[in-house]
């Protein structure tokens, strides 16, 4: 009964992993983490005002709140309900020596609604609100 002899001549089975799907499945995900790791950074498109003057402030450490066109806020690029931000302003600047917050709205966001974010902040316990902008480039 030659055609029942499975593992070849001697008789025996070889019992032998095959690597080859699991390199498949793992350069698979490999390109799918590859693909998605830079889209997990939550951002809004702010449109921010022009100005012809302005400095940079840039600090590691300093508190960013954004507010989209839409009413969505990110503070330091977390999502934040309107309703819980002055509880979330006051748990972050009671660790805080500074009490300083950079303000980024959109630029479609009617004025009541930034005056109302900057009321909340100054409720907050915030000392001082920078408004961030972008500089205008001159066609001259």
């Amino acid at each position: 009964m030659a055609g029942a002899d499975l593992g070849g001549g001697s008789g025996s089975l070889r019992c032998e992993i095959n690597v080859t799907p699991l390199v498949d499945v793992m350069l698979v995900l490999l390109v799918i983490f590859m693909v998605v790791t830079p889209m997990l950074r939550l951002e809004l498109p702010i449109d921010l005002p022009e100005t012809k003057s302005g400095t940079a402030a840039e600090q590691a450490d300093q508190v960013i709140l954004t507010a989209g066109s839409d009413g969505a806020l990110l503070l330091n690029g977390a999502p934040v309900a309107r309703d819980a931000l002055e509880s979330t302003l006051r748990d972050l600047f009671a660790q805080r020596e500074d009490r300083i917050i950079f303000l980024e709205a959109d630029r479609a966001l009617p004025y009541a609604t930034v005056v109302d974010l900057m009321d909340t902040c100054r409720t907050a316990g915030v000392q001082r609100i920078g408004v961030l902008t972008r500089k205008s480039v001159d066609e001259n």
